[in-house]
């Protein structure tokens, strides 16, 4: 295995990011919330709520005087999709794993 490909096993590309954001505001969150449970800086939070909010995959209200953020339903397609891709990629996965042990 490459020093490349340990990178980006353990970073997360932009498409995951937006399904974690997205699947935190499937209950009304606080962007402060959003930022600490999605291990996000103030940069990337502000940056992605932004993309976010104007592809309509989020929405966002105030309750009680405070911004609050909840998916709309373009966000639940998007995790919707996302999680089939997810699962079809890990099938492919474990498959090819399974290849790799038989040949050995």
């Amino acid at each position: 295995m490459t020093k490349y490909e340990t990178k980006n096993e353990n970073n997360r590309g932009k498409i995951q990011i937006i399904a974690d954001i997205i699947d935190l505001c499937t209950s009304s969150i606080r962007k402060t919330h959003i930022m600490y449970r999605g291990n996000l800086s103030y940069e990337q939070i502000n940056r992605y709520l932004a993309e976010l909010l104007m592809k309509n995959l989020i929405e966002q209200n105030i309750e009680d005087g405070v911004a609050v953020y909840r998916t709309t339903e373009k966000g639940r397609s998007y995790l919707y999709y996302y999680n089939l891709m997810m699962g079809i990629l890990d099938e492919n996965l474990h498959k090819s794993n399974e290849i790799i042990i038989m040949q050995k």
